[in-house]
């Protein structure tokens, strides 16, 4: 292998010009030594569709889901994620000890580098939102010793359309002290491994979201006993190969015909039928990277096929509808968890019933490693590859750094002698809480001062087909503008990466609550930003969005272009025009919106006004609302044609300023200066409570008050007399809410419940009394 990249070597320059920083959760830690300030937190990431947390001390997504931060949320908004918790270990072999520095649940021994920060987004970055973050080992406790090394990591995501279902994370590691306390001056047989422990379907799944999942790798697994190498199937499409639209091979789930048992060891999935299976030529578990590039190389069957478009033959150049293919085959290196069936329910609820489709994967992308050429392990281990594939239970969870050290070499016992674990089913095991391990190495002679660099991508897409697409996607970012190639790939720092289409900057919104209505307001820097690729400010209009109860339900309700005439409205997410492809002199640009109307107007081609989006409802007062504003660019008016309008993320809705979680506007009456009573008497909703009302998406635990004076005081008593509750209201508005809880802050009880409302205001009544009704359980 090339000797490592020295320390001194690697600048990385960030601008901080408009860095957006979110304060999230921190996690108290007492380190057994002095170091900084800095403190193990979180970052969200949240302009795709995939939202989840970052943190600086190794470890990915938050383990307090659903309760806390997003973990691999997927849709983002939709509250269901598809990670408990992710993991970097770094292991090595040190004077004969196995040694392992470790992001681990209840034990994590990175932490924060002295004097470092954590910034999402660091802007402008190599993505539409990066974060940045620094760590090492250096600080107890220690299952073992400190291996002396630091960790430099970046966070890439992007809004883009096919490039917005993943996290990819670039890690510099650097042997930067040595000595006794730091496993000495050389590192040998070093691993680099991500665990991840994927729940799928928490927050959605209403049984077992950690019992009922399974657990694959698609690859090549070619040193594996004889009976357990699978990379060799063929029963779908490797991707859109003959450009018709259609993946073949897989079903409306997105799973392959051909798969007998998806969800259970014991039962056939509903779709199976090996007669639709659609054998193209080319492993299922390799991703085919066709390029337009006259220089690359040709591609060549890897199997003889017979499908309805043409015929295979292995190792005859590749040729479809008298086009040569042209481009890379490479394993996909990718492990991989989905919600299987729950053994504790008799029926089959293999994803939930459609509700849990995705599939989460971690695919490595790039590693130092690849340097020095494939491995040459068999006589077709010809191509860039992982070390090994591992995963196991709850019951055989690593508790000691030989045992992380054995998983990450494949030699552990529940390994069963495989490198590339199989499938459970394959080897007797049923569906349960599996974790998955995807390692690199080993890497020798790893002196102070050396740096080696990887790069990997945390993926969900709906069914296999879809997380393989999303998980060949993140090969095409980070290969795109690049000089290299997958069969001669260079590190992020070595070459230009990333060259993608990007989106206008998203606005900055401010909103605040009317009567049955919102009004926004938002800044222009989406207007002035350069697209990297068009090499002009190339912002051409506005879009707003709405979505009730929580954000991700986004309703159209307006949109401003800065063209003079007619334009098309794009659907950013199929890529169609919407209103029947009809062109629209769309309003001026403007920065503010008043979300008040149930129609929003534009005009036709011939100047007449139309009701360009009907069927808007107005907001109703105390339901909570979310809020965005986006931009969108249009290249082909400078000149790029070959990229289409891209639309800024739906990231802007406001979020608590501590914990970064997502806050609600409750549309209300506010009173003006001076307003008299208007004749209404206080009242409560819903009444009786029960649990629940149509007014809810779920349990909220919440009564309202209505048509409350500007400032007073609402008293609760139980029917007995008993003060339970005082709520002082000022903020001139009609409307507040009680939380049903107590003085003490305990939850009431079912029952009847008296509330008292005085105000010293003249014009509205001094004293009003009611009652309402609470109704607990069933």
């Amino acid at each position: 292998m090339n000797k490592y990249k020295k320390i001194t070597s690697i600048i990385i320059v960030l601008s901080l010009s408009m860095v957006v920083g979110k304060n999230i959760n921190t996690i108290n830690y007492s380190p057994t030594s002095m170091r900084s300030a800095a403190v193990d937190e979180y970052r969200v990431h949240n302009v795709g569709k995939v939202w989840t947390a970052t943190s600086n001390f190794g470890n990915y997504g938050d383990p307090n889901v659903p309760e806390g931060l997003p973990s691999m949320e997927w849709p983002g908004g939709t509250g269901t994620h598809h990670l408990w918790e992710g993991r970097l270990w770094i292991s090595a072999l040190v004077d004969g000890e196995k040694r392992c520095s470790h992001a681990d649940y209840g034990q994590y021994e990175f932490h924060p580098t002295e004097g470092s920060t954590f910034d999402l987004p660091a802007y402008p970055g190599k993505s539409v939102e990066d974060s940045y973050a620094t760590f090492d080992d250096f600080v107890g406790p220690h299952t073992t010793t400190s291996l002396g090394i630091k960790i430099k990591q970046r966070g890439l995501t992007w809004s883009t359309p096919d490039y917005d279902d993943f996290v990819i994370y670039e890690l510099d590691v650097i042997k930067e002290r040595s000595g006794d306390d730091y496993s000495g001056d050389e590192l040998n047989e070093l691993y680099v491994s991500w665990v991840y422990d994927c729940d799928v379907g928490t927050g959605n799944d209403p049984t077992n979201p950690h019992i009922d999942d399974a657990v694959d790798f698609d690859g090549w697994d070619g040193n594996n006993p004889e009976s357990q190498i699978t990379y060799k199937i063929d029963l779908v499409e490797n991707g859109d190969l003959d450009a018709d639209g259609v993946i073949e091979g897989y079903s409306d789930a997105g799973v392959p015909y051909g798969w007998k048992n998806v969800g259970s060891p014991s039962s056939s999935q509903p779709d199976f039928e090996p007669t639709l299976a659609y054998p193209d030529g080319f492993y299922d578990e390799y991703t085919v990277l066709l390029s337009d590039d006259a220089n690359a190389p040709v591609i060549v069957w890897q199997l003889d096929a017979t499908n309805p478009d043409y015929d295979a033959v292995a190792g005859q150049v590749a040729v479809i509808s008298g086009d040569t293919l042209k481009g890379y085959i490479v394993p996909r290196n990718m492990s991989y968890m989905y919600d299987a069936d729950d053994p504790t329910t008799p029926e089959d609820d293999t994803n939930e019933g459609g509700n849990v489709p995705g599939f989460i994967g971690g695919r490595l992308l790039y590693t130092d490693m690849w340097k020095a050429g494939p491995y040459l392990d068999t006589e077709d281990d010809t191509l860039m590859r992982v070390f090994s594939h591992q995963w196991w239970n709850w019951e055989s969870d690593p508790a000691t750094d030989r045992d992380k050290f054995d998983y990450a070499t494949g030699t552990h016992i529940e390994s069963r002698g495989n490198k590339f674990m199989p499938h459970p089913f394959n080897v007797g095991a049923p569906t349960f809480d599996y974790r998955f391990m995807l390692t690199t190495g080993p890497f020798n002679n790893f002196e102070l001062g050396d740096t080696i660099s990887f790069v990997y991508a945390a993926i969900v897409g709906s069914g296999i087909r879809d997380l393989r697409v999303n998980a060949d996607n993140a090969l095409k970012a980070y290969f795109a503008g690049s000089t290299s190639s997958p069969y001669d790939p260079l590190s992020p720092d070595e070459d230009v990466h990333y060259l993608l289409p990007i989106p206008p900057p998203v606005p900055v919104l401010a909103y605040s609550p009317l009567d049955q209505g919102v009004m926004m307001s938002w800044d222009n820097s989406s207007e002035l930003e350069v697209d990297p690729l068009v090499g002009a400010a190339d912002f051409e209009g506005y879009r707003i969005y709405r979505s009730k109860f929580v954000p991700g339900n986004w309703e159209l309700l307006g949109a401003f272009d800065n063209v003079d005439g007619p334009v098309y409205m794009l659907d950013f997410e199929t890529g169609d025009t919407l209103f029947n492809k009809q062109q629209y002199d769309l309003p001026e640009l403007t920065h503010s919106f008043y979300d008040t109307s149930s129609v929003f107007q534009s005009y036709d081609v011939d100047g007449n006004i139309v009701d360009m989006i009907t069927g808007i409802d107005k907001p109703i007062n105390n339901l909570p609302y979310y809020y965005v504003v986006t931009a969108y660019d249009n290249p082909a008016a400078h000149g790029k044609p070959e990229f289409p309008p891209i639309e800024s993320s739906k990231s802007n809705y406001k979020t608590n300023a501590t914990t970064g979680a997502p806050e609600p506007v409750y549309p209300r009456k506010f009173y003006n200066e001076g307003e008299e009573w208007n004749g209404k008497y206080v009242s409560v909703y819903p009444n009786p409570y029960k649990g629940a009302s149509l007014l809810e998406a779920q349990y909220e635990n919440k009564i309202n008050f209505t048509h409350l004076p500007p400032a007073c005081k609402i008293s609760i008593f139980s029917i007995t007399g008993d003060l339970i509750k005082e709520i002082y209201h000022n903020d001139s508005s009609s409307d507040d809410a009680w939380d049903l809880t107590s003085k003490a802050d305990l939850d009431v009880v079912s029952g009847m419940y008296v509330y008292v409302v005085e105000t010293t205001i003249k014009s509205f009544p001094s004293k009003q009394i009611g009652k309402f009704v609470i109704l607990r359980g069933n």
